[in-house]
């Protein structure tokens, strides 16, 4: 009877314990080689119900920005594909992808980040409105929209101001 209880207790807190965080700064550093300052946040989960949907990240090098997708299913994305992200008061920002995505199997999808450029327009609007939709398009499974719920909306927000504190809309 203990046993039980102290299994179910544990399960149950294992289980609060894998909900999503929101995105913490994972790498602070200087690459040895190029001298560059890298700072990174860790990967933010967003799902649908039970169902993941996708992952992201904010990257910076320096003074370059990156958000970085990841589609948690094979997918095949070119590079120059037009990424849309859905704002809060409708409007769409497009995103380019700098890279090339082919992932032919489940082993392989967390591998492959897809890479967007931001420049300081696409900045601007990421620290002014929160983010409420991405819809990718791929080369083998159509599009793939996420509706982002109402608790992930200011996520990417929150990661573009953890990779810099002194980034500010202008």
């Amino acid at each position: 009877m203990m046993r039980s209880i102290v299994l179910t207790l544990m399960l149950l807190a294992c289980s609060f314990c894998s909900m999503a965080q929101a995105p913490v700064l994972a790498v602070n550093r200087v690459d040895k080689f190029t001298k560059e300052l890298i700072k990174q946040t860790s990967l933010y989960s967003i799902k649908e119900g039970n169902a993941l949907k996708l992952h992201f990240n904010v990257r910076s090098v320096d003074d370059n920005y990156y958000l970085q997708f990841n589609v948690p299913q094979p997918v095949t994305i070119k590079k120059g594909t037009e990424i849309t992200v859905v704002m809060e008061d409708g409007k769409s920002l497009k995103l380019v992808s700098d890279n090339d995505i082919i992932s032919l199997s489940e082993a392989d999808i967390s591998k492959r980040m897809i890479v967007c450029t931001l420049d300081q327009a696409e900045i601007n609007t990421l620290l002014k409105q929160q983010v409420s939709a991405v819809k990718i398009p791929t080369s083998n499974k159509g599009l793939v929209s996420v509706t982002l719920p109402a608790k992930d909306r200011p996520m990417i927000r929150t990661a573009m101001l953890l990779v810099s504190p002194k980034l500010t809309a202008r």
